[in-house]
């Protein structure tokens, strides 16, 4: 007979598993979710095999506030396996240009951050976890914290301290960057990513404008993070998902997707399993799509 905990990712896998022979790559955030469990692990010590049973890619925030342990990080890439991708994701301060009000540093409350995309900080303080994770480290990405309109800092001076950033990181690993400010999301801009192999990742709001933009996935890889398993289907969310595998399908770029997961996805009134259930209608409103890309069909074609 089989067991109930397993139904929903038995479900998922073959979806899945299509995917991925497209080079399309859909993972979560692998935190410990009460949400999850028992769908796609059944008790902590083992949510990292269970998850990576499902999914072949995963998103780990870091924060100096928070820094990830050392030794989690080794047994999480061990229990991973073979095959697992890793983007890392950092969002800390050095991705601010102002300290805000709320900072837990009275004196840096409201003030215009010196290290401002300083590689220097970056480097010391993220590229030495990075060794722990491989060699499944595929993408480290910047999340960028927007600029406000009144700022002195225009289009021009952002841009120079980005690339500055950028130039200054270490070689060995493909970067991507969530750029919060829409305004200075120009064709300019994403030239001089394109120009450096650097991955463009659209701003989550509003998602399906951002992937809309003319050479927004430019690059020879695209990342997507996006809230749509928290959102009801068929709306702003989900027609961005879509759209975009359905972009790097035809430009035969490889897509790496990662999907909102926890508490955010226990709405009022949700029941265990609403995140499978609605991942699984998710990668059904492609099967057309997937149908299209068989080798049968294109033989038959």
């Amino acid at each position: 007979m089989t067991d109930q905990y397993d139904d929903p990712g038995e479900q998922l896998l073959p979806r899945l598993r299509a995917w991925r022979r497209h080079n399309i790559h859909i993972g979560l955030s692998p935190r410990i979710s009460p949400f999850w469990r028992g769908l796609l692990y059944r008790e902590p010590r083992g949510a990292i095999a269970g998850y990576a049973r499902l999914f072949d890619t995963a998103l780990l925030h870091c924060d100096c506030r928070r820094p990830p342990d050392p030794a989690l990080l080794s047994r999480m890439n061990e229990h991973a396996g073979e095959g697992f991708a890793w983007t890392l994701l950092i969002e800390d301060e050095q991705m601010v240009y102002r300290f805000p009000y709320g900072h837990p540093d009275r004196k840096k409350r409201g003030e215009v951050n010196p290290h401002f995309l300083d590689p220097r900080r970056i480097a010391e303080t993220f590229m030495p976890l990075l060794p722990l994770l491989e060699p499944s480290v595929r993408i480290v990405m910047l999340k960028i914290g927007g600029v406000g309109r009144t700022e002195a800092l225009d289009f021009g001076g952002f841009l120079r301290a980005l690339l500055r950033c950028l130039d200054g990181l270490p070689p060995a690993y493909r970067y991507a960057v969530e750029n919060g400010t829409s305004r200075f999301i120009l064709p300019e801009y994403l030239a001089c990513l394109r120009q450096r192999n650097i991955i463009h990742v659209p701003a989550p709001a509003p998602l399906l404008d951002a992937v809309l933009v003319p050479g927004a996935l430019g690059a020879a890889a695209c990342v997507l993070r996006t809230a749509c398993l928290a959102m009801e289907e068929e709306g702003e969310e989900w027609a961005a998902f879509h759209e975009t595998v359905r972009l790097c399908l035809g430009d035969e770029k490889p897509l790496y997707a990662y999907l909102t997961d926890g508490e955010e996805t226990a709405l009022p009134g949700a029941r265990p399993g609403t995140g499978v259930r609605r991942l699984t209608r998710l990668l059904a409103g492609l099967d057309c799509e997937l149908a299209r890309r068989s080798p049968i069909k294109r033989k038959a074609a």
